[in-house]
């Protein structure tokens, strides 16, 4: 009886938890990040303010565990399109075209993740942020190792690819949230993952 208890428990918990990471983000997209509080988020949520501390800890406790699962339903799609790829050019490309297809679905968790990267509002929560995005981007790296080897990737540091690979999804994303629609983003998904291909291509004599 005890354990049903406490698994009843648990349950409720992980609801409440769902219950305010939810009523945060349609707040941060109401209100944006630095008018987005925690009685507000209480209103929104139904949660005492008391409830929110437990759970979380501080405001930005809510905004550390709503950018680990906007990055954790971001990455479970960009390993899903990359891992499984069998050539070079298909993981590659996927990796871009899927993150772009991943903002366009999601808008509000997009721009709520450029927003608090741009600020401190995390800074105490660094060392754990470079240690879930460090094991995504060890996967990611591995898998390209092959290719590095077979002479079909450029060989670079780990930290170049990233900014290669990612830094004109990232650009674009930027714009295209930012209300900048001049290219349809199916259209820009084509040309980014066309460069980026290109871009991570050794030169050839």
């Amino acid at each position: 009886m005890g354990q049903s208890d406490g698994s009843t428990r648990d349950i409720a918990s992980a609801e409440r938890r769902t219950i305010i990471l939810r009523a945060t983000l349609g707040l941060l997209a109401e209100r944006g990040l630095y008018n987005t509080k925690i009685a507000d988020i209480a209103r929104e949520s139904g949660a005492s303010i008391g409830s929110i501390y437990h759970h979380f800890g501080s405001r930005e406790g809510v905004f550390y565990a709503l950018y680990v699962e906007t990055f954790e339903l971001c990455f479970a799609e960009l390993r899903a399109a990359v891992l499984p790829s069998t050539t070079a050019r298909v993981g590659i490309r996927n990796l871009a075209d899927t993150y772009l297809r991943w903002v366009e679905q999601y808008p509000a968790r997009a721009t709520f993740i450029y927003d608090v990267s741009q600020g401190d509002i995390l800074r105490s929560f660094l060392p754990e942020i470079a240690a879930f995005k460090g094991a995504f981007y060890a996967e990611i790296f591995a898998w390209m190792q092959p290719f590095i080897a077979a002479g079909e990737i450029i060989a670079l540091p780990p930290w170049a690819y990233d900014a290669i690979m990612m830094g004109p999804a990232h650009e674009f994303a930027r714009r295209w949230l930012g209300g900048q629609r001049e290219l349809p983003m199916a259209a820009a998904r084509e040309i980014i993952a066309d460069a980026i291909w290109r871009a991570m291509q050794p030169a050839t004599s």
